[in-house]
């Protein structure tokens, strides 16, 4: 085969795997879930708005700040992907005791390790230094700006939160289905979910992305006409990682981790 055709059916191979690797952070969603925090000051509506996304009234939702102490969560639909909500403790500047502190900290932890944070903000009254002392401590997460209480007067610009705004009504219902689209987009998937990946395991991914490199090696030792040789043993290097995904080859180290996972005997 000449270099060209080579190159050519390398780059089609290789154009699918692309394909495959592009829909698998989605699938790894899909098996996985994405936990999403809901996070602001006290009396903004993220028990409300908790309860909207829960279907049910799970959280406590009273007029009193600090109402809230500990995490609460559920596991939710959103376009097919499993997401955990969580509903966390008002963030102020001073805490009314050390129950609050507690929850705030627990609230900081759960920000941390989270998918994405849904910043809940009053819309209709004015921002305050918690709320910008919260939306300071999110710039760099993947998040999510809620204007909450949008059946009310508007106290704002969108601008005053520093990023694009979801405006909703928790008490309405009204705005929730943009703020699930955005909470998808925040975590990088914002496509229909339906339809089940190829791929959703992180180990085939890996597996993936190999034999890419393994193709792109190949297809440029192809397109500059270099030894056959050369070209057979990148083939054959992406042509391994391919039988590791379907089984049709399983290295010693796998087989060693898969055993090593279970106990044999009991």
């Amino acid at each position: 085969m000449a270099g060209g055709e080579a190159a050519a059916g390398i780059r089609a191979i290789a154009d699918a795997i692309d394909r495959l690797l592009r829909d698998a952070h989605r699938g790894r969603l899909l098996r996985d879930g994405l936990q999403v925090v809901l996070a602001g000051r006290p009396n903004v509506g993220k028990s409300s708005l908790f309860n909207c996304l829960a279907g049910a009234g799970r959280a406590i939702v009273t007029p009193l700040p600090g109402t809230t102490r500990d995490l609460i969560t559920e596991v939710v639909d959103i376009d097919g992907v499993p997401v955990t909500v969580v509903d966390t403790a008002g963030v102020r500047q001073v805490a009314a005791d050390i129950v609050e502190a507690e929850g705030m900290a627990r609230a900081a932890g759960a920000r941390a390790i989270a998918g994405a944070v849904v910043v809940v903000l009053d819309g209709s009254d004015d921002l305050n230094d918690d709320d910008r002392a919260i939306l300071r401590d999110t710039v760099s997460s993947p998040r999510v700006i809620v204007a909450n209480k949008s059946d009310l007067p508007c106290a704002w610009p969108d601008a005053a939160a520093g990023g694009a705004v979801v405006r909703l009504s928790a008490r309405t219902g009204a705005g929730l289905d943009a703020l699930r689209a955005a909470i998808l987009r925040a975590a990088g998937t914002a496509a229909p979910a339906r339809d089940v990946p190829a791929i959703t395991n992180l180990r085939h991914a890996d597996l993936l992305a190999r034999a890419r490199e393994a193709l792109a090696r190949a297809g440029t030792a192809a397109a500059a006409q270099l030894p056959e040789e050369l070209v057979l043993e990148d083939l054959g290097d992406a042509r391994a990682r391919l039988e590791e995904i379907t089984g049709r080859r399983t290295p010693d180290d796998v087989l060693e981790r898969i055993f090593s996972s279970f106990c044999i005997g009991k």
